[in-house]
């Protein structure tokens, strides 16, 4: 450790990792941020995010960012198609025109010019507004972090990298030593068992997940319109679809179905959601199910969504890229652990829920804002060392814990409405006013 400044490790290039990033940079804090991936492109970034005033966006204020959001954000994004499963349409959002932004904002705007002030930006845009504003050796591609471990006598620690020997991570001066090693590595993370023991379990719910280009989604106006601007939902009891356009004019599907009323224990096998009989599951290329086969995904619509409108059925099966079977996960609501000197978890790492209240990413921005306004205001004041910074750390959790868990609780309630036989109807509500948040 410098005298004024800690050798800080961020693992993890997700939203939240590269907003506490930034927002140190900007306040003369260099950091190192560790990446699996080996570029921001190597695969699909994932869909849309609706960035809220309260916390994500403030986060993008401290970050100097938040002119360049508003620039990249689409609010008619936010444009909500409410549909129940006979067809009926309950709210459509896409009939108001969206409202007209000015190029520059002032920071007492932040979210004054949005009805609910949350605009969509995909996650590949709003990953890349964060990158460009670091410098380019900052973000370490290619090096995933297995674990991390003490160095004996202090308070810092020493990273050890994947597919690597003891060996080699010695002889690698990035591999520290860390005054902060910092874990913004999500659900999976490589960090958390340094804290606690505890690992994400299924949330009870399975989601067929697809994909449909631009391209082909411009050769399908119905789809098109079916879906909206912004995004369209469905629910039922223990069904919930979520339909979502992109920035690129993609769309996307989340055709979610809950197999168990509580959390825990093991996720449904693929076979057991397509009710293969024996002979069936004996013919399976490879005994595996292969989502690409559209006759696959038809059954599934036939066996778990039995009796919805051709609607739905025709967006579902007109989205053909990118299947996948995605079992959801969470960590127990309200979860914490006894605070450790040099070691502490942002994101989906420390709190990962389902995202039934579209809040996780604002909830980890928060953290990431609030740890970064921790760090600051120990480079600027008097008091240094291992122990001031590990004070600097406790209060953060203890601040982001209560935090957290509010939202981790909402969303829990918002899960059960919305896989309620009248959960669209208590959405709507919700949304027009009508009734309380859960």
């Amino acid at each position: 450790m410098s005298p004024t400044t800690p050798r800080i490790a961020i693992i993890g290039a997700g939203p939240v990792g590269l907003t506490l990033a930034v927002i140190l940079y900007r306040n003369g804090i260099k950091s190192a941020v560790f990446e699996r991936e080996s570029s921001a492109t190597v695969r699909s970034q994932g869909g849309t995010l609706d960035i809220h005033a309260e916390t994500g966006q403030k986060a993008l204020l401290a970050a100097g960012l938040l002119s360049g959001f508003w620039k990249r954000s689409r609010p008619e994004g936010e444009a909500t198609r409410l549909i129940k499963k006979d067809g009926t349409v309950l709210l459509d959002e896409n009939e108001d025109s969206p409202p007209q932004l000015p190029e520059q904002l002032k920071p007492e705007q932040a979210g004054a010019q949005e009805p609910r002030g949350r605009p969509e930006i995909d996650r590949r845009d709003l990953k890349d507004l964060l990158i460009a504003a670091l410098p380019k050796d900052t973000i370490r591609w290619g090096k995933g972090i297995a674990s991390a471990t003490p160095v004996p006598g202090t308070l810092q620690w020493r990273l050890n990298f994947l597919g690597r020997a003891a060996g080699e991570n010695a002889d690698d001066e990035e591999a520290g030593p860390y005054d902060l090693v910092l874990g913004a590595d999500g659900a999976w993370s490589k960090i958390r068992p340094l804290l606690t023991d505890v690992r994400p379990m299924y949330s009870g719910i399975t989601t067929l997940d697809v994909w449909i280009s631009a391209e082909s989604l411009g050769q399908r106006p119905g789809v098109a319109k079916f879906i909206g601007q912004g995004s369209c939902m469905m629910m039922d009891e223990d069904r919930f679809v979520s339909m979502q356009r992109h920035g690129d004019g993609s769309a996307r599907c989340y055709a979610c179905v809950r197999t168990r009323k509580t959390p825990g224990g093991e996720p449904p096998h693929a076979r057991d959601l397509l009710e293969l009989s024996e002979e069936e599951e004996k013919s399976l290329p490879g005994g595996d199910v292969d989502w690409t086969d559209e006759k696959v995904r038809e059954r599934f619509l036939d066996r778990q969504f039995a009796g919805w409108t051709e609607g739905f059925r025709d967006a579902v099966l007109a989205m053909r890229e990118q299947p996948l079977l995605r079992q959801l996960y969470m960590l127990p609501v309200g979860h914490t652990w006894e605070a450790r000197p040099g070691v502490s978890l942002l994101g989906d790492a420390a709190h990962v829920m389902t995202p039934f209240a579209g809040v996780g990413v604002n909830v980890g921005m928060m953290d990431a804002k609030e740890l970064a306004d921790g760090i600051v205001d120990y480079v600027k004041g008097d008091k240094k060392g291992g122990e001031e910074l590990a004070k600097v750390l406790k209060e953060y959790e203890e601040r982001m814990f209560e935090r957290s868990s509010r939202d981790a609780s909402f969303t829990s309630k918002m899960m059960e409405v919305e896989f309620q036989k009248d959960g669209i109807e208590k959405v709507r509500d919700i949304m027009t006013g009508v009734e309380p948040p859960a």
